[in-house]
């Protein structure tokens, strides 16, 4: 039975810990979260001064991520020039089109993803970034 990759414990916790790690060097209070390739939280946190809502958005583009399997921002570029798509996609629930989820590959298959909200001046990407990086290259 063929199996697909997917994040263990301890890859979800370096990507957080490297999110928020960035977030402090930053110091934008965000909350991240890390989904499996179904978009099952297995691990989240939110930082002191991060508002309420950050950790639902920051799930909802880690899912839109791992989901599409391509960063929320390249969708939401993509979408913006379709606008019938970016209509019915922004009226999806739970769906992100704002830079912020990654999709997280190890070898060559979705192993799960990471979502970052918060952020006021685009910090999120970057955060997000600086998550999946933790794991790039690991299979």
């Amino acid at each position: 039975m063929p199996t697909s990759p997917i994040l263990s414990a301890a890859q979800a916790r370096s990507i957080l810990d490297a999110a928020l790690a960035k977030a402090q060097a930053l110091k934008t209070p965000v909350a991240v979260v890390v989904v499996d390739p179904g978009g099952n939280p297995q691990t989240l946190a939110r930082m002191d001064g991060a508002t309420f809502w950050a950790t639902t958005v920051a799930t909802h583009r880690a899912v839109t991520a791992a989901g599409l399997g391509v960063p929320t921002i390249d969708f939401g570029k993509a979408a913006a020039g379709d606008p019938v798509l970016l209509a019915t996609m922004a009226a999806q629930p739970g769906f992100a089109l704002l830079p912020g989820g990654l999709p997280i590959y190890l070898d060559g298959t979705i192993a799960g993803a990471v979502g970052v909200a918060g952020g006021v001046s685009g910090e999120d990407q970057p955060i997000a970034e600086a998550g999946a990086a933790a794991v790039a290259g690991v299979s």
